[in-house]
This record gives structure tokens, sequence and C-alpha cells, in this order.
């Protein structure tokens, strides 16, 4: 199994939302003398750090993975899909903006994984898939495309298994 990273591109902005969080809790805390408020505050702080901090933690230790049996793609711990590599046609590096309302939707015929509107590796299928979104319900795919720290390395780890 070989891992593929997509969190490059969000971790940054985890980490200034986690700075901020600390830092306006901190302030809030020496400057407020209104303990209910000062409680509340603090209170949002720790689970907005909390969330921060998950969301690193799994933009780290989750990345999309691909092996002999399946591809893996993933967004934070919200969707974890599995594609059987014999369905995959072969994967090309197709740098796209989005203008999607989701970081993970169904657009046209593709299923879109974007990392802040982006993705840049797209898979085709031998035949449409069908993904379940939750609140979109099931749609049928052809194509997906996805965010990859490292396009190239992803289309030729998916290349090696699918040709």
């Amino acid at each position: 199994m070989v891992e593929i990273p997509y969190g490059k591109r969000m971790k940054p902005r985890y980490v200034r939302f986690l700075i901020i969080t600390v830092v306006g809790v901190a302030l809030v805390a020496f400057a407020l003398d209104i303990p209910w408020l000062l409680i509340t505050l603090i209170v949002l702080g720790v689970l907005n750090t909390v969330v921060c901090v998950g969301a690193l933690y799994v933009l780290t230790k989750q990345p999309h993975t691909i092996s002999d049996d399946e591809l893996r793609l993933r967004q934070l711990g919200f969707f974890d899909w599995s594609i059987p590599t014999a369905d995959l046609g072969s994967a090309q590096i197709t740098e796209r903006t989005h203008k999607g309302q989701r970081s993970v939707e169904v657009i046209g015929d593709a299923l879109v994984i974007q990392s802040l509107t982006r993705t840049n590796v797209s898979v085709p299928f031998h035949e449409p898939q069908l993904v379940d979104l939750g609140k979109t319900g099931v749609q049928r795919v052809e194509r997906v495309e996805f965010w990859a720290d490292e396009p190239e390395k992803a289309v030729r780890e998916i290349n090696a298994r699918t040709t």
C-alpha cells in the first residue's frame, strides 16, 4: 500500500486557525472580568482547538492510498471511498479549479474531492460507479478528480496498478 498525501494545502489554514484560537483565548482570559462570558469563550476556544488538532491529525495520518486491490480516497474524517483498481482507467495529472459548494461532490460526470477548490489528478473508470454522498444521495460517476500533494507520484502509483 502506497500513501498519497493530500493535506499540504490545508494544513497551513488549520495551523493559522489554531494560533488565532490560542491567542484569542489567552487575550480574552486576561481582558474579561465577566465570568460566564469568559467561561463560554474558553469552552468554545477549546472546542475549536480540538477540531483543528483533529483535522491536522487526520490530514497527516489518513492519506489517500493505493494498493493492488483498491484506490482509497478520503476527505478528512467526512468521506472515505474505495474503488477496486480493476475498475480504474489510466490516471493523469489534470489541474482544475472547481466552484463547487462542498469539498466532496459530484460535478457533471465526476466525483470531485477538492482541496481548497482545486484538484490535480483525474482517474476515469472503465464502467460508471455509484457513490453515496449522504444528503445528495447515490449518484453515478464516470471519473474521480482529487488533490494529491505529489500528483506525479500519485499518477505513477495508480497507473502501475491499472496497466
